[in-house]
């Protein structure tokens, strides 16, 4: 994001992720012959962006994440950090799930609490409500909060009766932390169905036809109508933007015109997808 784009949302959101993305041949911030991590990337984008006034929540995920990165996060804590977003990351292949420093975002979770001699930043985790097995898709959560998340945020929804019955499901279970409920935002038709499929994600055939007629505007009117059903059912809406080549801020500015709020709340992605919104 630019400076002008953090003016844009200065004072209307509460908090910008910053999501642990991989160097890719084009980007001109970070190029791939650049030796930098996605998770100094993060951290260091968050400490930056968090000097513009507005509070960040930068992102460690089991992919990428090394002892080193666990480190750092200390120190950030003497510049101001306060929150982190814990992933698992989009996965290797199996056969190269041996460069994992941490298997399991529980273990890693743990460490940055072992790390933080008594002062350590708000931890959330992710939940997947499309997990097949339910039952061990709950556990999996409890085991995060267990091992020091203090917040948990769903899988993107694009309706609202999935992610209820999840959320149902981790309360009756016992989930004693803040429930954030992700609300995405499709750029097209063709956006929403790449990715739903390539991260196993079924598609409401209602919204499937209402995006066939146009793009990003209809993906706010969408945002917007599940924003209104979800707002009072856990303790925060997290808004995504599913187009990852292109800037998030003007789907946001159009979503937070929409839903008639003077403040939200940005924040972390549960995919590596640039400009996640957490809105409360």
């Amino acid at each position: 994001m630019t400076k002008e784009d953090l003016s844009s949302l200065n004072g209307r959101v509460d908090a910008i992720t910053i999501p642990a993305l991989r160097n890719g041949n084009h980007d001109s911030s970070y190029p791939v012959t650049f030796n930098v991590s996605p998770q100094q990337r993060s951290l260091a984008s968050a400490v930056l962006t968090r000097g513009a006034g507005i509070e960040t929540v930068p992102t460690l995920t089991c992919r990428d994440c090394r002892e080193e990165d666990v480190v750092k996060v200390q120190g950030l804590l003497l510049k101001g950090l306060e929150n982190i977003l814990v992933l698992y990351g989009d996965p290797f292949s199996d056969r190269e799930r041996d460069k994992y420093e941490f298997a399991k975002t529980a273990d890693l979770i743990r460490r940055v609490v072992d790390s933080a001699n008594g002062k350590r930043p708000s931890i959330g985790a992710t939940t997947n409500q499309y997990a097949q097995d339910t039952e061990s898709e709950v556990l999996r959560a409890l085991t995060k909060v267990e091992a020091g998340a203090d917040f948990v945020i769903t899988n993107m929804s694009f309706d609202s009766e999935k992610v209820l019955d999840h959320r149902d499901a981790l309360l009756s279970a016992g989930l004693n932390v803040p429930l954030f409920i992700q609300v995405s935002i499709p750029a097209s038709l063709n956006n929403i169905v790449y990715v739903t499929q390539k991260f196993g994600i079924p598609l409401p055939a209602p919204v499937m036809r209402r995006l066939s007629a146009d793009g990003l505007q209809v993906g706010v009117e969408l945002a917007g109508e599940a924003f209104e059903k979800l707002e009072d059912e856990a303790e925060g809406i997290h808004f995504s933007y599913l187009l990852r080549r292109k800037s998030p801020v003007t789907a946001y500015l159009r979503l937070l015109d929409r839903i008639g709020r003077r403040r939200t709340v940005l924040a972390a992605p549960v995919l590596d997808i640039p400009g996640q919104v957490l809105g409360s």
